[in-house]
């Protein structure tokens, strides 16, 4: 009876307990789990970290443009900025001012009649006193079938005026006084020299008809 005893609790000793391995293998399930999440997060992180790292290291270009489209600037590798040189901008306008033209009391007029038209010369020069004009006395023409006004450098806007007063519908009659002067009778010569603007009458009746 007491081998039989003996067995028995000899054969209790060697096996392991129900209330020790269940702890066990709940460990090992967890250690198993937390193994498994940290190599799926390697794997994930891995190639990212790659790809984040290629992209920071290539070469990047940024061009800005300003209000008016020119390319200000490109960015390169390592940040630096190289600025264009660029020249000229279409926004530009540029405006010409023109001086206003002299008072009339301060432009001498001549008006020479070429037309065959008798009195011809004094009927423009009475037109032209009420403008406040300083007007010569009127003098002759050598005959002419081409009316003009013609005036000396710098007085074109002077002549402008008059060439709308007497002849709007005729701006080809202006012309500058050329440098060899205008060719009228001897007695004429001398006013010629002082006038700003010469008007000759032609017998094309564009500045005086009969």
């Amino acid at each position: 009876m007491s081998n039989g005893r003996r067995g028995k609790k000899s054969g209790m000793g060697l096996g392991p307990s129900n209330g020790s391995a269940a702890p066990r293998g709940i460990i090992l399930i967890v250690v198993a789990s937390v193994l498994g999440v940290l190599l799926l997060w390697k794997g994930i992180d891995g190639p990212t970290s790659d790809v984040a790292s290629s992209s920071s290291s290539s070469p990047t270009t940024t061009v800005t443009e300003t209000e008016s489209g020119a390319e200000e600037g490109v960015e390169g590798e390592g940040g630096e900025s190289d600025l264009l040189d660029i020249t000229g901008d279409p926004t530009t306008t540029t405006t010409t001012t023109l001086f206003p033209p002299t008072p009339p009391a301060e432009v001498q007029v001549l008006v020479a009649n070429g037309s065959g038209i008798s009195g011809g010369a004094g009927t423009v020069t009475d037109m032209l006193i009420p403008k406040g004009y300083t007007t010569l006395p009127a003098a002759n023409a050598i005959l002419t079938g081409v009316s003009g006004i013609y005036f000396r450098t710098g007085m074109s806007q002077e002549a402008r005026v008059i060439q709308e007063y007497l002849a709007p519908d005729y701006p080809n009659v202006l012309m500058q006084i050329p440098d060899g002067g205008l060719e009228v009778p001897d007695s004429t010569a001398d006013r010629v020299e002082q006038a700003d603007v010469v008007i000759i009458l032609g017998s094309d009746g564009v500045i005086l008809a009969e």
